[in-house]
Formats: structure tokens, C-alpha cells, sequence
């Protein structure tokens, strides 16, 4: 049995993301697809368009068999972390594909590519830190390393740089796996604008829409947004800021160990929140060469949760289900003895210690975000998982 998987947001799935799937199946032929999805947190360090849950039910609409939930500790990382674990839990599933999207080049062009900068990896690291003490964010540092190294900056991307991690992920734990990348169409990772009629980032459509965007993503993708935003509110960014500005000025809780914190930054934030600026007041004024928007906004989200720098650390041996089809069974049979697998709240009483570390911090963000969109909080255990006849293409 072969098994594919996408990392994914799917913040909202569109019609890109449904040409990304259907390629990697034609290509691999593989038997099952797997997402491992980012929860109701992203990369980006903001709150998802819509819930987990909702996104969940779209895959499997759009051919994927089986969606787990990534631990939000691990999607609110760097690309490096980020694809690092996300590799690591993806292997205990035995997979034998990973397909991505890169931008700008073709496939071939792209694995020569990074088969050269893995290949002279310690060179890359030599300009990285070169760059990191010139004051540089780490993200901009491994920029500007790339772009020196490869004498341009024709392959350096958000989007290619987060596949070449994962390439980086996939040399040290598993070379087996298969890497599949495809190159987008129609619209690049970071477009703002919508400059396609079939086609759009996830990030243009979340700036349009009150625009027409029906046409950019799948029928059942557009209908849970619009079903979602008709029930709740929009997450609320001050009231999470409430919550950030409570803890650190008010509580005076500790900081320093929280995932993306950086020496100094404790009495920074203390000084520009004096003031009481808003959300968007605060961001702007914390932003700066070595700090850019994401940390800053995954930094807030870490310390709200209490995800601390030891929680990579931690061997966790479960995968929390969103949604599956019939065809996962064979799935859940091979893995059965390696890892847990949790479907329903009576499912916990398996997990080892460190298990339930976990999944509580997934427990503490599900409920976090619950509070910004005005949900019952309680809803990881009232929701019922989606389970389906296996999917069939229209």
C-alpha cells in the first residue's frame, strides 16, 4: 500500500490545492492520501479563515482519504522546525510520498537545486550565521545565504524555501520518502491580488472576500466558508492581544522559554505595551530587521499557549484524526502498535504521558480560538468526526 502526503493549511482550500492533489495522485498512483493539516492556528502566527474541522471536511471532499491535525506547537514554527516535525510524524506513518508546491521553476530544475544546497550544507550555514550577526531574522539571514550561495535569487521563494526544508527534513529522517514537487499555476504563494479566473492564493482570496472568489476554490470549499462565516465571528485580534498584554504586564508571567522567543524581547514588548497600543499598533512597532511579522505573531500565540522550546523535545507517538474516509482503514491497521490513533474522547485514556502533554496543548488551542470566534469551547468533543465512503473523482 502506497501512501501520499500533503502538509497543508488549506486556509481556505482552493483550486490550487485541488490541483496539487490530483497531480500528486496521477504522478505516485499512490493508494492513500494523507493531509496533515495545521489546526485552527497557522504558520503566519494568525487564527485560520475557518475551523479545523470545517477545513477537514473539504479535503476529503477533494480527494484526500485521511486529514490529521498538526500540533500547534509545530505549525507555529519556523519552516525549518515546522517541516522538520511535521517530517518526523509523517514517517511514523510510513509514508512513501510527500508532494509540494514550488514556484518559478520546474521540478527537475528545483531537486537539482536543492540536492546542491543540501549537498553543501555546511557552506550555507557559514553565510546563515554570517547574516545572524549582522542582525538579521533568521529567515532573512538563510535569504540572503541562498541568494549568495546560488549567485541570484530566481529560486528563492516563501514557498520554495519551505520545500527545500522539507527536502533538508526528508535527507535526515527518512531518505526513502519520495519527495513530489509541482509547480502552482495560475497564482504564486504570496500573490495579494487575484490575477486569475480559476486560480488565487489563499492569501488574495482572505484579503477579497466580499469579492468573487465562488469561482477560485471547489463548491464545498466555498460553501463551508460561507456556512462558517455566517455562524461565527471572525477571530477577534484584540481580544487575543487582551489576553497576551494580561499575562505579560499584568501576571507577569515568564516569557523567555516560549517557542520563537529571542533574548530581550520581554522588556521590549514591556516597553512598547505602556503605552496600550492596539494589535495592529503593537505589530508595526515590534516588527524589525531581526523580527518580522510571523515571529512576532507566532511568539504571542506560543506564550498564550504556554508552547514552550522543551515541547520539541518530546516523542509523541499518536495522531489526532480530523476526518477519514472507508479507504483509511487499511491505514489505521498498519500503524496500529506504533501509534495511537484518536478519534473520540475515549480514545485518550492510550496515550502515554507524553502523549497527553500534546494533545492538551492541541486541547488548549482548539478552546483559545473557540474564544475568539464566539464557539462553545468544549467543541473537540461535541464535534463529530467526519467518516465517509471512500472518495471517488467526479
Amino acid at each position: 500500500m502506497k501512501k501520499l502526503a500533503i502538509i497543508s493549511e488549506f486556509n481556505p482550500f482552493h483550486n490550487g490545492h485541488k490541483y496539487l492533489i490530483d497531480k500528486a495522485k496521477e504522478i505516485t498512483e499512490a493508494d492513500v492520501s494523507i493531509s496533515l493539516m495545521s489546526g485552527d492556528f497557522v504558520q503566519r502566527g494568525e487564527a485560520s479563515l475557518i475551523d479545523k474541522y470545517s477545513r477537514a471536511d473539504v479535503a476529503l471532499d477533494n480527494a484526500f482519504d485521511l486529514v490529521i491535525e498538526m500540533p500547534n506547537f509545530i505549525s507555529l514554527q519556523s519552516a525549518e522546525f515546522f517541516s522538520h516535525k511535521s517530517i518526523e510524524l509523517l514517517n511514523k506513518l510510513k509514508i512513501d510520498y510527500l508532494a509540494f508546491g514550488i514556484e518559478h521553476i520546474n521540478s527537475e530544475k528545483f531537486l537539482e537545486i536543492s540536492d546542491k544546497i543540501i549537498n553543501n550544507n555546511g557552506k550555507l550555514e557559514e553565510l546563515t550565521k554570517h547574516y545572524l550577526n549582522n542582525k538579521h531574522s533568521f529567515t532573512q539571514a538563510r535569504y540572503l545565504a541562498l541568494k549568495s550561495f546560488l549567485g541570484g535569487n530566481d529560486f528563492i521563494s516563501s514557498n520554495n524555501i519551505l520545500a527545500l526544508e522539507y527536502m533538508r527534513s526528508i535527507s535526515k529522517i527518512n531518505p526513502n520518502i519520495k519527495p513530489i514537487p509541482i509547480r502552482r499555476i495560475g497564482a504564486n504563494n504570496q500573490d495579494l491580488d487575484i490575477k486569475d479566473e480559476k486560480f488565487a492564493s489563499s492569501t488574495s482570496i482572505r484579503r477579497n472576500l466580499s469579492g468573487e472568489i465562488k469561482n477560485l476554490m471547489p463548491y464545498s470549499s466555498y460553501q463551508k466558508l460561507q456556512d462558517f462565516q455566517k455562524n461565527y465571528k471572525q477571530a477577534n485580534k484584540e481580544k487575543l492581544f487582551d489576553i497576551f498584554k494580561y499575562k505579560l504586564m499584568i501576571e507577569e508571567s515568564p516569557i523567555r522559554d516560549s517557542l520563537c522567543y529571542e533574548e530581550g524581547l520581554d522588556n521590549y514588548f514591556r516597553d512598547l505595551l505602556k503605552d496600550n497600543p492596539s494589535y495592529d499598533e503593537f505589530i508595526d512597532l515590534a516588527v524589525s530587521r531581526r523580527n518580522t511579522k510571523a515571529r512576532i505573531n507566532r511568539l504571542i500565540l506560543n506564550y498564550i499557549l504556554n508552547n514552550e522550546k522543551c515541547l520539541n523535545e518530546i516523542d509523541f507517538d499518536f495522531i489526532k484524526v480530523l476526518a477519514f474516509n472507508e479507504n483509511t482503514t487499511s491505514v489505521f491497521k498498519e500503524i496500529k502498535g506504533d501509534l495511537q490513533i484518536v478519534i473520540r474522547k475515549s480514545d485518550l485514556v492510550k496515550l502515554s504521558r507524553n502523549d497527553l502533554i500534546i494533545y492538551e496543548n492541541m486541547l488548549r488551542a482548539s478552546k483559545l480560538y473557540s474564544l475568539l470566534i464566539d464557539r462553545k469551547l468544549n467543541s473537540d468533543f461535541t464535534r463529530n468526526i467526519t467518516i465517509k465512503k471512500t472518495y471517488e473523482a467526479n
